[in-house]
């Protein structure tokens, strides 16, 4: 009698995908329902049996297999929470996974974490968030954008952030020397694609934004002639972005905060000191933005707490950004020609300004060399300020450093203040965006299907996807 079932796809190009939803923390079950959309279900087949098969050749471990304690993730949730203080149970098991590829079971996190800090335990349980709504209609209908400036004064530090509200995805999160150039703001969103509008606080450093949006979609859809296809966050309720912050200041900035605050403490490091902010700044940035990485990639990709208050979608980020279609969404994505985007780029985010550089290049070219020197030591939390000390050293050392090495620390006050206070005019002429009709027109959307998650193209007003009630279960151990 032959065989019922259909061959499977050519593992090759299968593994590849299959390694992916597993990184996801998928079941065998959803690997196999995803994997539907990589082959021909006309020809093969592919069961979670088989699933479960190939991830085992591939060695692949399940929590189970891999068959974790308290002792053996004990090492791996110290260095967690060296970067990450603040982490709780159902944080530091994400981490485990994402960073360590370790799976462990989230009863055995918490033994361990009542072990290691008992009072932090009992302290993050019984929070409450303060509940408030939010207006979506699908994916990448609306993106969100805020600055964070509560380290620029004390560091040196300021922070950008994007995210699709409709599915909490984080687009970008980064760190540089300043967050009020426009030009810098506008090259974020350009590394994107585009959604059917955005949506900020009022400041000249979102200008940019503003104009790109307006013009790309207006070239698309001639429809739109004469309104600025952005919205002004003017009675300051841009409360997705807020909360994003919220949620990174108690998890993510405190290990940063407290490394820093050393230096300051011990005289190390003052922001008005022009050489002393360039070495830092040499080595910070860079530091900070790849844990601001692993801080994204941890949310991106793992399913948020479900929430009983919510009726958007619940599930993984970065599949739901990803394979909208696979969960009934409406995708409002806009494909933009790549000379659009290079035209824009090159009028509201010339590769060649000054904003872009890290440090100016007499002083990156110096400190390359005297880096050399070290050997290139990696930046760690551990080691950050060593590598600042002995790093700043072989600048002091230097009679005259301005005029010896060609740095121009004299301008360097100046040139910040420069680029901080560059204008970018708004459009002229654009009419404010005020109803849903104005934006959810027929043809901005990729899916219309049927039952899909959204709003009804041209209703006057959004729908509320959110309930304003206070949660009322208060416990919350991650």
């Amino acid at each position: 009698m032959p065989n019922q079932h259909k061959p499977l796809p050519p593992v090759a190009d299968m593994e590849q995908p299959l390694r992916t939803y597993f990184d996801l923390s998928l079941s065998d079950k959803e690997i196999a329902q995803h994997l539907t959309s990589h082959y021909d279900t006309s020809q093969y087949g592919c069961s979670y049996i088989s699933v479960r098969r190939l991830r085992k050749e591939w060695g692949l471990k399940s929590t189970r297999q891999q068959k974790h304690t308290s002792q053996s993730i004990e090492p791996f949730v110290k260095e967690i929470k060296s970067k990450f203080p603040h982490h709780g149970i159902l944080a530091v098991w994400k981490n485990l996974r994402q960073e360590f590829n370790v799976r462990a079971s989230e009863n055995t996190v918490k033994t361990l974490l009542r072990q290691l800090e008992p009072d932090a335990m009992r302290a993050r349980k019984g929070k409450k968030f303060h509940r408030t709504k939010f207006y979506a209609a699908g994916v990448d209908n609306c993106w969100g954008q805020d600055q964070h400036d509560k380290w620029g004064p004390r560091f040196g530090l300021w922070l950008h952030n994007s995210i699709y509200p409709f599915i909490a995805f984080n687009n970008w999160l980064k760190v540089w020397h300043t967050n009020k150039n426009p030009h810098l703001i506008t090259k974020y969103f350009l590394d994107m694609s585009l959604p059917v509008f955005t949506q900020i606080d009022p400041g000249n450093e979102n200008n940019g934004v503003a104009n790109v949006q307006t013009i790309m979609r207006q070239r698309l859809d001639p429809n739109l002639a004469g309104t600025l296809q952005h919205k002004w966050m003017t009675e300051k309720n841009n409360v997705k972005n807020e909360g994003n912050w919220s949620v990174m200041r108690a998890d993510l900035s405190p290990g940063l905060e407290d490394l820093f605050e050393f230096g300051l403490q011990n005289g190390w490091y003052d922001v008005g000191n022009p050489l002393e902010n360039l070495v830092f700044r040499w080595l910070a940035i860079p530091f900070v933005q790849i844990q601001l990485d692993i801080w994204v990639n941890h949310h991106n990709k793992t399913k948020p707490r479900r929430d009983k208050h919510k009726v958007l979608p619940h599930g993984i980020p970065e599949l739901l950004r990803t394979k909208p279609n696979f969960y009934g969404l409406v995708d409002f994505k806009i494909p933009v020609s790549s000379q659009i985007l290079d035209e824009m780029e090159a009028r509201f985010a010339p590769p060649d300004h000054e904003v872009f550089q890290l440090v100016p290049p007499e002083f990156d070219h110096w400190a390359n060399i005297y880096y050399d020197s070290m050997e290139r030591p990696v930046v760690q939390h551990k080691t950050f300020w060593d590598i600042y000390r002995q790093l700043l050293a072989y600048f002091t050392q230097v009679p005259d450093v301005e005029v010896d090495l060609q740095i121009p620390l004299s301008s360097h006050k100046e040139t910040t203040r420069r680029i901080d206070e560059e204008e970018v005019p708004l459009l002229p002429g654009q009419q404010p965006l005020r109803r849903v009709a104005e934006i959810y027109r027929p043809e901005t959307a990729s899916s219309s299907t049927s039952g899909a998650v959204g709003v009804q193209y041209g209703t006057p007003e959004y729908a509320n996807f959110t309930s304003s009630e206070d949660d009322s279960d208060g416990d919350d151990d991650g």
